[in-house]
């Protein structure tokens, strides 16, 4: 069989007796030779530029073992660059990749979290957080499908330092009452709305154990409304006592 391309040279270098069908046997022209030669190199080029058809260097020898490069891709296991839908799936990566190149930058999910400052050790900010549920948007907006359960209130874990006293003379010292925002507040990034409330200046007068500073600006104040409870708790029992005294007053002048 005449060879034509470098895939059908033999090994065997007795075996390999013509180019292309010029004689290159013991005792051939000198002609033949220089034919056979320039023949060689033709076939040479032919394999560098890929033209001839079954004519690869296999991947052992340092080839791709293919003709194209969707081919060579898949005998090399080599993921093609370009459009992502080129791309299905990657493994086996020494070096992570980098944000820039549609990573994370990062090996793990422990140490992306710790990357964004999301770990369980972080001081991380939101804009507005939803649990259960879309975030609203609305900046400092906690929003939860479920209950939020903080801080504890177990007997065991409290040393009891006394009742509130005078309950209910604290609590006629506050007022209930309709507002909205003033400019103040809409300048700090809050909705003119109509809301219910009391002063955090009444309540800090009487049981500043239940104001903090608010979040939006330390300068401002803000109740724990939660921590009210106790207080009106006791003041209801002031009131009953009184209600029952006068209850017993009554029923003595009306015997």
């Amino acid at each position: 069989m005449a060879k034509t391309k470098i895939s059908q040279y033999d090994s065997t270098a007795a075996n390999n007796t013509d180019v292309d069908n010029i004689n290159i046997a013991e005792n051939c022209s000198p002609s033949g030779i220089n034919n056979a030669i320039r023949e060689v190199m033709a076939h040479l080029k032919d394999f560098q530029s890929g033209s001839v058809a079954s004519n690869s260097l296999a991947v052992a020898s340092g080839g791709t073992g293919a003709e194209n490069a969707t081919d060579a891709r898949t005998n090399l296991s080599a993921a093609k660059s370009g459009a992502n839908s080129d791309i299905t799936s990657l493994s086996g990566l020494t070096t992570v990749l980098s944000a820039a190149q549609g990573g994370t930058g990062q090996s793990s999910i422990a140490s992306l979290l710790t990357s964004v400052n999301l770990n369980t050790t972080s001081n991380a900010q939101l804009g507005s957080l939803g649990i259960g549920t879309t975030a609203s948007g609305t900046a400092g907006e906690i929003r939860a499908t479920n209950n939020i359960t903080a801080y504890y209130s177990d007997d065991r874990l409290k040393t009891r330092l006394g009742y509130i006293t005078d309950a209910l003379d604290k609590v006629n010292k506050l007022h209930g009452f309709y507002y909205h925002a003033n400019q103040t507040a809409i300048d700090l990034g809050y909705e003119p709305k109509k809301e219910v409330g009391v002063s955090a200046q009444e309540v800090n007068a009487i049981m500043p154990e239940v104001v903090a500073p608010a979040p939006i600006d330390e300068q401002y104040l803000t109740v724990r409304y939660e921590r009210l409870v106790p207080l009106l708790i006791q003041a209801i029992k002031e009131l009953d006592k009184k209600v029952n005294e006068l209850e017993e007053k009554l029923n003595d002048n009306a015997v």
